[in-house]
């Protein structure tokens, strides 16, 4: 039983330590969400974000400029980044479970 025991002790130590890899990538990107509007034809893209508690809009760029597609894709990871802590948080939670004795 120790050597299985030792083993979900390893494997809390790694998901630990991946929880904090993921939340500093996650505070290196943008926050917020994209906003795209419309004007006289052409469409501008902006990042909402909430700042205390009003909702602010910085101006990105155009939606076609190199500067708005970077990000875009900031955004994206930084949504991939927080389902993929989700899913760790469930398997730490599950690794604790089974080590301190409780049913999963």
């Amino acid at each position: 039983m120790s050597y299985i025991k030792g083993i979900l002790q390893e494997e809390h130590q790694r998901l630990k330590a991946l929880t904090e890899k993921y939340r500093a990538e996650i505070e290196a990107l943008p926050r917020g969400s994209i906003s795209l509007k419309k004007r006289n034809q052409y469409e501008y893209l902006y990042l909402a974000f909430r700042q205390k508690d009003k909702v602010r809009f910085r101006y990105i760029g155009s939606m076609v400029s190199e500067n708005a597609q970077a990000v875009i894709k900031k955004i994206k990871l930084r949504k991939k980044y927080e389902e993929k802590i989700k899913q760790v948080k469930k398997n730490l939670g599950e690794i604790e479970k089974a080590l301190y004795g409780r049913k999963i």
